[in-house]
């Protein structure tokens, strides 16, 4: 078993050829400069019957720091893409190996296809503003498509479990939102009191979560980092590992959050959500849910605890203010 932290291009070529089945190929490959998760690599093939572009995927070490549902996440990655390349015409590559079982490292990895096209944050100011609102209306399209596969039950549910399906929304994002505010208070960033607090938002508003919803296929991580553009067209989505069965609200407030809901996404979407003082309610609750997720991620994982500091000073002036006001729409960004 290789050293977890002796990942180098060495490991990494014998994983590339022990996935790929290669024998007396050698392939060749380059650091992937993006992603902040997963150490990554392309991979090139010439010869052979794998011959090909692949991205070669590897978790980070078990120790590394993580939010509740993402520990081992990658492990729902596979499922996931087989159904939504099964179900839609969203382009997400096709994972051709997989290894759980730790047997030639202490980590979690994966191949798949590598698709045409650089990140949409590393491309956006060579492009039109025409092009960019094709990519967004493309991108609301096939958030529509993935919202519209439907399961049978709410919450994370891949093989990775870390935690039990329910069978409301209500139910399950209660679950979700406290088990985020524990991983925020063992941090060290939020105190007793205001991690208690916290939680006790959630029963006050919880009507509002008591909709008939049906459990829909939420990408949960959609930045410009993992939208794919190649000649001024989406060619990719990527990253489903911390995907999630949920309301598909969840889904559009990340990609709020993330600057992507203008015109043309919603234009693509086909609608846009009516602003219900039930669904202001929800939007707040999922906007802090991803803004306090960079209190761990900044603190814990990388280290950098003045830049999580801010963030839990910000979300905690965020929290007092909802607590005195319920006031759903005192939040920075703009719907």
């Amino acid at each position: 078993m290789a050293d977890t932290q002796a990942l180098n291009i060495d490991v990494a070529e014998d994983l590339a050829r022990a996935g790929l089945r290669l024998e007396g190929v050698r392939p060749s490959l380059v650091p992937v400069g993006t992603g902040r998760f997963s150490t990554s690599w392309f991979v090139w093939v010439d010869t052979g019957p794998a011959a090909g572009e692949y991205v070669l995927r590897v978790a980070p070490p078990d120790d590394a720091g993580f939010l509740f549902y993402e520990y081992r996440m990658m492990r729902q990655e596979p499922a996931l893409h087989r159904l939504i390349r099964r179900r839609t015409d969203i382009p997400v590559p096709r994972i051709v190996a997989w290894d759980f079982s730790r047997r030639r490292i202490d980590r979690d990895w994966l191949i798949m296809e590598r698709l045409s096209g650089e990140p949409l944050m590393k491309v956006t100011h060579s492009l039109l503003t025409r092009q960019v609102d094709g990519v967004l209306a493309d991108l609301g399209r096939h958030t529509a498509s993935l919202h519209a596969i439907r399961g049978r039950l709410f919450g994370y549910r891949g093989r990775h479990a870390p935690m039990q399906p329910r069978r409301c929304w209500a139910d399950a994002f209660e679950d979700m939102w406290a088990r985020l505010l524990d991983d925020v208070r063992a941090a060290g960033f939020y105190t007793d009191s205001l991690r208690d607090m916290a939680v006790g938002l959630y029963p006050r508003h919880r009507r509002a979560f008591e909709e008939p919803f049906a459990p829909g296929l939420c990408h949960m991580d959609l930045w410009s980092e993992n939208i794919l553009v190649h000649k001024g067209r989406l060619a990719g989505l990527i990253d489903f590992d911390r995907a999630c069965w949920g309301e598909p609200g969840i889904d559009l407030a990340v990609a709020e959050y993330c600057g992507l809901t203008r015109p043309a996404f919603w234009s693509g979407y086909g609608h846009r959500p009516e602003p219900t003082e039930a669904f202001l309610i929800r939007r707040w609750f999922y906007l802090m849910y991803e803004h306090q997720k960079y209190i761990v991620i900044n603190g814990v994982r990388r280290r950098d605890a003045a830049r999580a500091r801010d963030y839990a000073g910000d979300c905690r002036a965020m929290l007092e203010q909802f607590a005195a006001a319920a006031d759903p729409t005192a939040w920075p960004l703009r719907f």
